[in-house]
C-alpha cells in the first residue's frame, strides 16, 4: 500500500498499490518450460558443414531464453584399434591389466571433455521471417560457453519469439579434427518456454 495525498483532518489517506499483472500475457494463455534441440553427426573434418531444421509446433510460440549444447563422442571412438597411440600402450597395460583400451577411452574422453570439448562455428536463423541471429558465424566457446560449466551457456540478450510453424536452421562448421571426434554427436539446444493458446 501507499499513501496518498493528506486529508481534511490532516491526516493522509491511504491509496491501495495498482494491482501488477504479467504483462504482455494474454488471458488464457500458460506458459510451460521447453526446449527445442539440434542434433548433428560430425565427421572429424576441419571446415565440415552440416545443419539441422527445427520447426515450431503449432501448440503456440515458442521463446528461446538461452543456448546451450554438450557432445558425445562415437561409442568406439578411442577405444578402436590403432587409437591409443604408441606410447601410451605400454603406460596403460602397465596400470590396467584387465582391458587397456576401456582404461584408455575412460581416460580419453575425460580429458576431451575437460580441455573444452569440440570446437565449432554455428549460425541461427530463423527461416520463416529470415532473421538472423548473428551477423557471422559464431566460435563455440565465445558464443555458448563450454560443456564443462566453466564458462556456462549463455543467455540471450532478450527472449527470441518463435511463432507456431516457424523452422530454425542451425548450422555448424567443424574446427575439432581427429578420430575422437569422427561420429560423434553435437547437440544444440534452445532452452525456452511455450506459450500455449497463443
Amino acid at each position: 500500500m501507499r499513501y496518498g495525498s493528506l486529508g481534511q483532518g490532516g491526516g493522509a489517506t491511504v491509496a491501495d498499490e495498482p494491482r501488477v499483472s504479467n504483462v504482455g500475457t494474454a488471458v488464457g494463455v500458460k506458459e510451460i518450460p521447453y526446449d527445442y534441440v539440434a542434433t548433428f553427426k560430425l565427421t572429424g573434418n576441419r571446415g565440415a558443414r552440416s545443419q539441422d531444421v527445427i520447426t515450431i509446433s503449432t501448440e503456440g510460440t515458442f521463446v528461446a531464453v538461452s543456448v546451450g549444447y554438450s557432445f558425445v563422442p562415437a561409442e568406439n571412438a578411442v577405444a578402436a584399434p590403432g587409437a591409443i597411440p604408441a606410447p601410451f600402450t605400454a603406460a596403460f597395460a602397465a596400470l590396467f591389466t584387465s582391458d587397456v583400451g576401456r582404461a584408455f577411452k575412460a581416460v580419453a574422453e575425460s580429458a576431451l571433455l575437460r580441455a573444452g570439448g569440440v570446437q565449432f562455428l554455428y549460425t541461427i536463423v530463423d527461416s520463416g521471417s529470415g532473421r538472423e541471429l548473428q551477423n557471422k558465424a559464431v566460435h563455440s566457446v565465445a558464443g555458448l560457453g563450454s560443456a564443462d560449466g566453466e564458462r556456462p551457456f549463455r543467455p540471450f540478450a532478450r527472449p527470441v519469439p518463435f511463432v507456431p510453424r516457424a523452422t530454425i536452421r542451425i548450422e555448424i562448421e567443424e574446427l575439432s579434427v581427429g578420430p575422437l571426434f569422427k561420429d560423434g554427436t553435437l547437440f544444440l539446444v534452445l532452452h525456452g518456454y511455450k506459450r500455449l493458446g497463443e
